[in-house]
């Protein structure tokens, strides 16, 4: 890609770097290896213990945008006043618009997310070159790159990925993809609800996360044969990975005489009661709950499993996965898996096919597929090549990134909106009344 003036590329993100996003860190990896210039503008250090190997290849620059509003209140407000002095007339019509939609959502969260996008426009901008917002989760960082667009007039598009996508209030989330000039998303569930949400005319993409298939390409070094099984789960300790059901399922292997041995690997809100749950289950002699690990740490793991086991579920909120990575990952290792029929869960692991898929929150169904795998062990070996294979196939990381990279070629073509661009189709509203899949809430203080 030729580079000239003002043709980097903004990347806004909630929190960098993230242990368990690490999708994010590859994507802009193979970005820079495709040519494109970056600058990561992130609104919280998260200030995790580890952070992926990988993190340290990353060549853009970062920059942290204020996250405690009250903490950095006179650092907010002198930003605010300079760029309302230098351009009243746009920063009251997006100031304006912010505010009435916090009121009749009854929530702080989108002028704050306007006072930062000032605060980004005023003080972080100048000098960087960014001619092109691109913010990942269609949320809080989008609300950012939505109001950043609005007060430049440079264009913005982003990656929606789970939650942030089935826990928005619908009107909001048509007037991001409205503005947008493009979104990406991970999965075809996904693609499909947005779609139906914003209009089949809008510009909405699937690319998959994919995979680094030479890293997780070789083959595990145990296989059933004999030997006492280990069983993998990987993931935030969060309702919605469905950790307390795999233990129940393996509570129930443990009662029909199987032996196992199982890693839970993760950190989050919910450990404490998942090692509650391991006590009274009566599984301490066989599942082990394990902090979060950099990706090079597991591989180790993954090199010894069996089967791995990931019960996603949606929640009452419509809080739900899309693709969880770690299946894609153990996956390309060879591993057979066991999961969910939810989301896009389905486009990765074709039932009977390329692994096993039973119902959400059902730990007799649950334990039924892992006693498949531990009962079959030539089926399992069967799934597992078929997984491998369709990973290699549909889910190399380089191949879906260069879709995004080819839209982003586009975006800084097209150079910055027109003034026409700044003007809203309508006023924030209250209500939705958009066909969405069950269970999902219409409004969140994340927007």
């Amino acid at each position: 890609m030729a580079h000239g003036q003002k043709n980097v590329v903004g990347i806004i993100l909630k929190g960098y770097p993230r242990l368990s996003e690490t999708f994010i860190v590859n994507e802009i990896i193979l970005l820079e290896e495709l040519g494109y210039e970056l600058h990561i503008f992130a609104m919280r250090n998260p200030g995790e213990a580890k952070v992926h190997e990988s993190v340290r290849k990353v060549q853009a620059p970062v920059t942290y945008i204020p996250d405690y509003f009250w903490r950095f209140f006179f650092s907010f407000l002198s930003t605010n006043i300079r760029l309302w002095w230098h351009r009243p007339g746009l920063y009251w019509q997006a100031f304006r618009f912010a505010a009435l939609r916090s009121v009749w959502q009854f929530s702080s969260s989108t002028i704050k997310r306007f006072v930062q996008a000032a605060y980004l426009v005023q003080k972080s901008l100048p000098g960087t070159d960014v001619a092109h917002f691109y913010a990942h989760f269609s949320h809080g960082p989008t609300t950012v790159a939505f109001f950043a667009s609005w007060l430049t007039g440079m264009r913005y598009s982003f990656s929606a990925h789970a939650k942030d996508i089935y826990i928005q209030e619908h009107d909001f989330l048509q007037e991001k993809i409205r503005r947008a000039t493009f979104v990406v998303t991970c999965t075809e569930f996904n693609r499909d609800y947005l779609l139906r949400v914003a209009g089949y005319e809008a510009p909405v993409f699937r690319a998959y996360h994919g995979n680094n298939i030479q890293l997780f390409r070789q083959e595990p070094a145990a296989r059933l044969n004999g030997a006492c099984p280990i069983i993998l789960s990987i993931g935030r300790f969060v309702p919605k990975k469905g950790f307390s059901v795999l233990l129940r399922a393996l509570h129930k292997l443990r009662q029909e005489g199987r032996r196992f041995r199982c890693y839970v690997i993760g950190g989050g809100p919910m450990r404490s009661e998942l090692d509650k749950l391991i006590t009274h289950l009566g599984l301490r002699d066989c599942v082990e709950l394990l902090s979060q690990m950099s990706q090079t740490e597991l591989l180790s793991y993954y090199r010894q499993a069996n089967i791995f086991a990931l019960a996603c579920e949606v929640q009452d909120d419509g809080d739900r996965d899309g693709i969880p990575n770690v299946l894609v990952e153990a996956m390309a290792m060879g591993i057979p898996v066991v999961s969910t029929m939810i989301s896009g869960i389905p486009e990765l692991v074709e039932n009977g096919v390329s692994g096993l898929l039973v119902p959400e929150k059902d730990p007799v169904a649950f334990a039924e597929g892992i006693e498949k795998l531990l009962r079959q062990p030539e089926t399992a070996h069967r799934l597992g090549l078929a997984g491998r294979a369709k990973v290699e196939r549909d889910f190399d990381a380089k191949r879906n990134v260069e879709k995004i990279g080819a839209l982003l070629s586009e975006a800084l073509v097209a150079g910055p909106l027109p003034e026409a661009g700044f003007k809203m189709s309508s006023r924030p509203k209250r209500s939705v009344s958009a066909s969405r899949p069950s269970r999902v809430a219409v409004a969140s203080n994340e927007s």
